[in-house]
């Protein structure tokens, strides 16, 4: 039997919670919504720095914790994705029924206090631990906030607003790189400080404590100024009735080449991406001379600006190619931008001196700054409103899970095992010879079954 599709979903007059509400913002792409999309790239960007702030300290906290690379892998990795995984999709499946604007605030309070909360710990389990809660915050707000950019703007200018956004763990590590490095080493050279109840505190965990309380700010502001969009593109029948899992099923079954090939490419990409982010400072500094401070500083400034470039540049350049109506832009511009990536993240981390690994980090940094948002944005253009957030959800339940735990754990065990600790540099060199070819590969198989999933969508979707 065919589904019909209702692309109309404002809420019904005298509908429950309308004297509490303000009326839902429309897709028009207008004043509001841009400001949407600033606040979830700030929201994202400081969670990025709170996840991402420990790849700063890695010397201090292995020194104070007495751990290995392995185990700062471990608290990198699968510490955070521990239960941003196993809340994913629960998180979801509230924001695809519930307020997203609630889902959204209510984990920035939750992951700012549990970055505090690393602050507060001595020893390797229990920041393993606060760590934990940190991925349990971030959970909520990925499938949420896609979701709600997804209502909030019409489909030739979805890739720029979530261009923005997919800059955001670029500004978080650029961030996290300028401030972090220069307050540790500031604290590591600087006499002990001792705070009340605290009694004495290292510098890593100073700059936690600091962490935790602009997620709260932000948090109170969007509670305050966030509107919650209409939603647009439901299956027919009800706005209020979700899709049956027999609905659910039909439709992943549908789409099932595409999906499986690009899951697979962004598994790959974000392993070679969080494994660069996460030791590439402490590469400069252990292998190639560099202060911490100094490789912070230059890695973040070019963190922030390459990669917020080349995010934004990528979706500018496929909103003007949509407007040209070739279907498979989304997926073929990943594609080039990763044939590009390929030789130049072999070569990076085997150049022998710091001014050569700063000169490849350049197109590196801002060619990894096209596939995030191109990526998501196609997945808004195949799949239906009901399943937004669960589907970016299992995107980032997959890719996410694997690559958070994988990319900071390869490095660390890869350059522990195989080259006994004295080469993070192979290390990264050789998960980029792996990673980039599976990805091209899989991302060039996909364009057909994209284009195909794209034709499906034109049945309900709304341009």
């Amino acid at each position: 039997m065919a589904i019909q599709i209702q692309t109309d979903t404002a809420p019904r007059a005298g509908g429950a919670g309308a004297a509490r509400e303000a009326p839902p913002l429309e897709a028009s792409g207008g004043f509001r919504a841009w400001y949407a999309v600033v606040f979830l790239t700030v929201g994202a960007s400081l969670s990025t720095v709170d996840r991402q702030v420990l790849a700063l300290m890695i010397g201090p906290v292995r020194r104070d914790l007495a751990i290995s690379d392995s185990e700062m892998g471990l608290l990198g990795g699968l510490a955070f994705t521990l239960l941003y995984t196993a809340f994913t999709f629960p998180a979801a499946w509230v924001a695809d029924q519930r307020s997203r604007r609630m889902v959204i605030t209510g984990g920035m309070l939750l992951w700012s206090a549990m970055t505090a909360t690393c602050g507060l710990t001595h020893r390797f389990i229990t920041l393993f631990l606060a760590r934990m809660g940190v991925g349990l915050g971030e959970a909520a707000l990925g499938p949420a906030a896609y979701s709600m950019m997804s209502d909030l703007f019409p489909r030739r200018t979805l890739p720029s607003a979530i261009g923005l956004f997919s800059a955001a763990p670029f500004i978080g590590v650029g961030a996290a790189n300028i401030l972090g490095g220069q307050v540790v080493q500031h604290f590591e050279n600087a006499p002990a400080v001792t705070l009340p109840l605290l009694g004495v505190v290292k510098s890593w965990q100073i700059m936690f404590l600091a962490l935790g309380l602009p997620g709260v700010a932000l948090a109170v502001l969007g509670r305050l100024t966030l509107r919650e969009p209409a939603r647009r593109g439901r299956f027919a029948g009800d706005g209020h009735v979700p899709l049956t899992a027999r609905q659910i099923a039909g439709f992943l079954a549908g789409r099932r080449a595409f999906l499986g090939l690009m899951f697979t490419a962004y598994v790959a990409l974000a392993i070679q991406g969080w494994g660069l982010f996460f030791w590439v400072v402490e590469f400069l500094v252990r292998e190639r001379g560099m202060a911490r401070g100094q490789a912070g500083l230059i890695y973040g400034l070019m963190a922030v600006s390459l990669g917020l470039a080349g995010s934004i540049v990528s979706g500018r350049v496929a909103s003007r190619l949509l407007k040209r109506g070739a279907s498979d832009t989304l997926m073929r511009l990943v594609l080039y931008s990763v044939l590009a990536l390929m030789p130049l993240a072999i070569v990076m981390p085997l150049a022998p001196r710091a001014w050569q690994v700063l000169a490849l980090l350049t197109p590196i940094t801002f060619l990894m700054g096209w596939p995030g948002g191109l990526g998501t944005t196609a997945l808004q253009f195949v799949v239906p409103n009901e399943l937004k957030g669960r589907i970016v959800a299992l995107y980032l339940l997959v890719v996410n899970f694997i690559s958070l735990t994988l990319g900071p754990l390869l490095g660390g065990v890869i350059s522990d095992r195989l080259f006994a600790g004295r080469s993070l540099g192979g290390s990264l060199a050789l998960t980029a010879a792996v990673d980039y070819p599976l990805a091209a590969i899989c991302l060039a198989l996909c364009l057909k079954p994209f284009r195909a999933a794209i034709e499906k969508a034109a049945a309900w979707e709304t341009p």
